[in-house]
């Protein structure tokens, strides 16, 4: 028997869309509606209807012959069957929400083709029309809340939730009242919403009917309700459980029949947390999680599809109606906001087109400078399209473009030097090492990090001319960018050739330095170290051998060519014994050992005082003292032996 998988895809977005859609699907199904055989279909992530899903669906178990047709369909043998999940069905799922929203005038009216806005208008379409049981077990519409950021449309959604409603209720003339809060003091929104007798309170000389009262039979929007003072706050939260209000003044109840939207741009999940919004008053507010607009700056293709239509609405007819360029720039800015912005925006520049196509020096100077900013390469699509003066483009002109755009690409998105690479050429040109084949690998090492920089940026110039192919572009366009794909898929081959060249790759690897280096950062203890300390550390010990027995430096070197790590590791160690031959844990005495006369007297003479010669050397005085008497050398700080400062040297 087959079974049926509720598999999810793995965002949080896409996993709620899929489930709101099922939800919608599974009712169509279940009550074999005209688009029931549609809703089957799409459940097991079919965009299309046929007859084989008409008559799954009129089967006495639709989801049982829905899931063996699509077994079928998918040439799959397997007991499980999973619902749509995957991107194909995603977009079934958009097409679905999309066309759900044009289905009443008042939301087709709402600009949104992204995920996520379709998904809360879907959602807004639900509420729109849900019923609930108040306190007292009458039956009344929810309340609804929108949050969103300033300019997103949240009473424009709130009025098209209140015209579906009067639709949907067959009260045409029900009406709609807006109080917008923000900025009013506390007395002003209590008299606002709850109205006021005569007498109430000083200066009121006649009756007033609150905005609650007046929406009696209707819906009330109070916008920015994250606004409200305390007081407001505990007398909406009364109104919300009873459905009764009293003015300001007077001690009569009057029961009204009001759905109440909010509206707001304040997290008020934080404003509970900080003691500004009653948690219980959200909770009436909100039912499950209301509704949130996202911002414009994350509409993902909201130009694309949309700028169009409104350029259209606002009388623009030109052909072509805008340039590339114009659309991206759009869309690159952040929009704070939001649509109410974009609207003034769109209205300045269709006044400044004057029925002209809308180029880029008819936005505003602010988007033009954020756009032009770019480096060439990010602003490609419209560097390549966008014709000039009405001519269109010759081959000539694209190329030439191409070729601007590879410049571009070369000049600012060069990619840093391998830091594996930049280490070793750090490391060898710091080490003192004058031999021929030291300063062939140094070159080398060079070569190679140039190879490596322009092999990558190779790779990303071919990522780069795919993703251009893949846009929409006239075919005479996109030949002329398939070629420039070409050079430099054929370049990232070539270089990669190079590199992978053995000559240079097995000189550096015969560096005894390298070779040495490798084998340190290979041992237990510092395998996983970071490679740049570990190259300051093996420099730094270096340069102490060099400084205190530099005959032992070409010893080094000659025993790592000859034999690595291991060989010299018994030297390494012989150097820090002791006379008696066991090894010691400091290294001032086997160094001071190890020193000849002539370093001893260079010592005496380099340094004015014995705190500089014990700050230089890191012996204390008595060795110092110990070794000038071993080889007959007069001590110069025998009268100060211990100065409160050292002399500069």
């Amino acid at each position: 028997m087959l079974r049926i998988d509720e598999r999810l895809p793995t965002s949080p977005l896409e996993s709620e869309v899929v489930l709101h859609v099922r939800l919608h699907a599974r009712r169509a199904v279940r009550r074999k509606t005209s688009e029931a055989a549609a809703a089957l279909a799409l459940l097991f992530g079919f965009g299309e209807e046929d007859e084989a899903w008409a008559a799954a669906v009129n089967s006495a178990d639709p989801m049982h012959a829905g899931a063996a047709l699509a077994q079928r369909l998918r040439g799959s043998s397997e007991a499980v069957v999973s619902l749509g999940h995957d991107a194909s069905h995603l977009e079934h799922c958009r097409r679905w929400l999309a066309t759900r929203k044009a289905q009443d005038k008042v939301f087709a009216e709402i600009e949104a083709s992204d995920l996520a806005t379709l998904l809360e208008l879907s959602k807004a379409r639900d509420l729109a029309v849900a019923k609930g049981l108040d306190a007292r077990g009458t039956e009344r519409y929810l309340p609804i809340l929108i949050q969103g950021p300033t300019g997103t449309g949240k009473e424009l959604l709130a009025d098209a939730i209140h015209r579906l409603w009067q639709v949907s209720a067959k009260k045409t003339k029900a009406p709609f009242e807006v109080v917008h809060v923000g900025g009013m003091s506390a007395d002003m929104i209590n008299d606002e919403l709850f109205g006021h007798v005569k007498g109430g309170f000083t200066g009121a000389t006649s009756d007033r009917v609150g905005r609650l009262e007046a929406a009696d039979g209707g819906t009330l929007l109070i916008d920015e309700v994250g606004d409200l003072p305390a007081e407001a706050q505990v007398r909406l939260l009364r109104f919300l459980q009873t459905q009764e209000v009293s003015r300001i003044g007077e001690n009569k109840v009057r029961a009204l029949r009001v759905r109440v939207i909010a509206a707001t741009w304040h997290d008020l999940d934080k404003a509970v947390s900080e003691g500004r919004f009653r948690e219980d008053l959200l909770h009436r507010l909100r039912v499950g999680a209301g509704i949130r607009l996202p911002p414009l700056a994350v509409r993902d293709g909201f130009f694309d599809d949309l700028l169009p239509a409104m350029l259209k609405k606002r009388g623009h007819t030109a052909t072509p109606l805008n340039t590339r360029s114009v659309r991206d720039a759009l869309a690159r800015y952040e929009w704070p906001g939001n649509l109410r912005e974009l609207a003034g925006v769109l209205d300045e520049v269709v006044a400044l087109a004057d029925g002209e196509t809308i180029r880029l020096e008819h936005l505003p100077a602010h988007l033009q400078r954020r756009y032009l900013e770019l480096p060439l390469h990010e602003r490609a699509i419209g560097f390549l399209l966008d014709e000039v003066d009405g001519r269109g483009l010759p081959d000539e002109h694209v190329s030439w473009r191409i070729e601007q755009i590879s410049a571009s690409l070369e000049r600012d998105a060069l990619p840093a030097a391998n830091e594996q690479l930049a280490t070793i050429d750090q490391f060898l040109a710091l080490l003192d090492d004058n031999t021929e084949g030291h300063r062939r690998n140094v070159e080398d090492v060079k070569e190679l990090i140039r190879l490596d920089q322009q092999h990558r940026l190779a790779v990303e110039a071919h990522r780069f001319w795919q993703s251009v192919l893949a846009l929409e572009a006239p075919a005479s366009v996109k030949k002329l960018v398939l070629a420039a794909s070409d050079r430099a898929k054929e370049e990232q081959a070539a270089l990669h050739r190079k590199i992978s060249a053995g000559d240079r790759q097995a000189s550096i690897d015969a560096n005894p330095w390298l070779r040495l280096f490798k084998e340190v950062h290979e041992l237990p203890l510092l395998r996983g170290a970071n490679t740049g300390e570990l190259a300051k550390a093996f420099l730094a010990i270096f340069n102490i051998v060099k400084l205190f027995a530099p005959a032992a430096i070409e010893e080094i070197r000659s025993d790592a060519t000859a034999g690595g790590f291991d060989k010299i590791r018994e030297k390494v160690v012989g150097f820090f014994r002791d006379d008696d031959g066991t090894v010691v844990d400091a290294p001032t005495r086997p160094r001071a050992a190890k020193m000849t006369p002539d370093e001893w007297r260079e010592l005496a003479a380099k340094h004015r005082t014995q705190r500089a010669a014990v700050d230089a050397t890191g012996f204390d005085p008595t060795t110092i003292a110990k070794y000038f008497k071993q080889h007959g050398i007069k001590n110069p700080w025998a009268a100060d032996p211990e100065p409160a400062e050292a002399a500069p040297e």
